[in-house]
């Protein structure tokens, strides 16, 4: 009965969407390896607001949401959605094991991360931490007014760009399976 009420919410959701990814630029990204035949389907990276770092720090903290489907389509419904977090820090989130996300009064638990450090290619230290959630609590989270979260000993809020990205990636998963060029 959950899923039906969510795949409702979802579905309305998908025609409002419509509506305004018409009048905006694209805000889901599409990418077909043809060698493993798999399509990545991801946001565009954006800014979080209000990032506070465990040092009490103003922070720039960036979100991203992808999913893969099987194939040469962005339509299907994954078992997990990827939240990355990318940020120009120095190890300031290597202990990060943790994100809690907060909406409409309720909880969402992230697995266990992947951490990766690097270089952002103009010789900027980068921290990248990704978390799975299952794709039913991410269609809740892209439906919330609000999305609040702590990772690790950062909090932080959603910006109206993720809200907007998220729901945009909810309605392509949610929208009827086909392949490119259908």
């Amino acid at each position: 009965m959950k899923n039906v009420q969510i795949f409702a919410v979802v579905a309305g959701l998908a025609l409002s969407t419509l509506c305004h990814a018409q009048s905006s630029p694209t805000i889901v990204n599409t990418t077909y390896d043809k060698f493993d035949d798999r399509t990545e389907v991801s946001t565009g990276e954006s800014g979080v607001v209000d990032a506070i770092a465990r040092k009490k720090v103003k922070q720039d903290l960036r979100f991203q949401v992808s999913y893969l489907c099987a194939g040469n389509t962005s339509h299907c419904r994954p078992k997990n959605i990827e939240l990355l977090f990318a940020s120009h820090s120095s190890y300031e989130h290597i202990q990060s094991t943790n994100l809690v996300l907060l909406y409409n009064g309720r909880r969402v638990r992230a697995s266990k991360p992947r951490w990766r450090s690097g270089d952002d290619g103009a010789g900027n230290s980068i921290e990248r931490i990704t978390f799975d959630i299952p794709a039913e609590d991410f269609l809740r989270l892209a439906l919330a007014e609000n999305v609040e979260g702590r990772l690790g000993e950062t909090t932080f809020k959603l910006s109206n760009a993720n809200p907007s990205g998220m729901r945009a990636l909810a309605n392509e998963m949610n929208s009827p399976a086909r392949g490119k060029g259908e």
